[in-house]
């Protein structure tokens, strides 16, 4: 028997994780009647129908839930998340470059509404009031769930209290955007900017957060959810399609300069050793990624500074730190970093597979 459950799901909304545990899923599925998400082949939501006035009886008889989420903190996701996806930037005319551009983009703004319409990704037909309206309308006639992102354990325990969906004890977390500052990070002008060009997504938002803040789930008989993972879990799926350097690294050219070494080093950790736990990934492409610099680079100023990084628990940060450095150098001096990195499987230190700290040990080794 067909579900009479329908999860909608906007964009950088925390849907992915949802998604996948109705689903019992590892990975997102196919958008289809009960999932309304982007149709990869048009980039457009398959959620239009809906909201359409003239097939609103044709869905009086379904449960259907979604999630809205603070437009400031969605856009900002949003941009991190996808400004290296060419299939879906080529759709911005022009190309925004940073993210003040991309908030400043037409195209880009009141995507919450935009998608519940069904339009494409960055749509030339761009929302307005009466749009608003018939959103709205439609979510109070066909009594549509509306969660939000910033409470994400309520609103799970909401839908299971309407859907009958029962959730498991532990969630893992399935999406989290590796590239993107924190909040606090962006400065208020881009904040404000978001603010003034969305403000049809900022009244959609403040409007559902004042009725779900008016909720009482004291009664829900749905137990608490403990939410699991973090940003390395997601590390696996992101490197079988961009480069780890992509994190944070400005200067993409050094990456299609080497882009041999880089597509060799990540199959041999992908294919030939099998990793699935994201920290090791860092750590051992890291490793190797060090020692050839030192390979292709000796007696640089970047080579220097590597051997001054801070040694750090998390690989990640230390990442970020690198990449850094090498985007300073690079701005410099590019002539010092011409030669290419060779990929030599004797780099390969397995040894490194979940150790904190482990840029200490490399030093030790290397540096002495």
């Amino acid at each position: 028997m067909a579900s009479k459950n329908i999860f909608i799901h906007i964009p950088k909304t925390g849907g992915t994780t949802i998604n996948c545990v109705i689903n019992k899923s590892d990975w997102q599925t196919t958008p289809d009647f009960n999932y309304r998400h982007i149709l990869y082949e048009t980039k457009r939501s398959n959620s239009g129908d809906i909201f359409n006035p003239l097939k609103n009886d044709q869905y009086t008889d379904y449960q259907i839930f979604t999630m809205l989420r603070n437009p400031v903190d969605r856009l900002i996701s949003e941009y991190y998340f996808i400004k290296d996806r060419s299939e879906f930037m080529s759709l911005l005319k022009p190309v925004p470059q940073n993210l003040m551009a991309y908030v400043k983009h037409k195209q880009t703004r009141n995507y919450m509404v935009g998608f519940l319409l069904g339009k494409r990704m960055y749509d030339e037909d761009l929302v307005n009031e009466n749009d608003l309206e018939l959103v709205k309308n439609t979510i109070q006639n066909l009594d549509i769930k509306v969660g939000i992102f910033e409470d994400y354990e309520k609103s799970m325990k909401y839908f299971s209290s309407i859907t009958g969906i029962k959730w498991p004890k532990s969630i893992g977390i399935k999406r989290k955007t590796l590239n993107r500052p924190e909040i606090d990070d962006v400065s208020d002008t881009i904040k404000e900017t978001i603010k003034k060009h969305n403000k049809l997504d900022m009244e959609l938002y403040h409007h559902y957060l004042a009725k779900f803040e008016a909720l009482d789930l004291s009664n829900s008989n749905t137990s608490s959810i403990n939410f699991v993972g973090n940003e390395y879990d997601y590390i696996m799926k992101y490197t079988q399609r961009f480069n780890l350097l992509q994190v944070e690294l400005k200067t993409t050219s050094f990456i299609s300069q080497n882009q041999r070494y880089f597509e060799a080093l990540n199959e041999v950790l992908h294919k030939k050793l099998q990793l699935t736990e994201g920290k090791s990934y860092v750590i051992i492409w890291m490793d190797h990624f060090i020692k050839s610099c030192m390979d292709a680079f000796p007696n640089t100023a970047l080579i220097q500074k590597l051997k001054s990084l801070d040694t750090q628990e998390d690989p990640l940060k230390t990442l970020k730190s690198l990449c850094r450095i090498l985007d300073s150098e690079l701005k410099k001096q590019a002539s010092n970093y011409r030669n290419p990195l060779i990929y030599k499987p004797d780099h390969l230190n397995m040894n490194l597979k979940i150790r904190t700290s482990f840029l200490s040990t490399l030093k030790s080794k290397l540096f002495s």
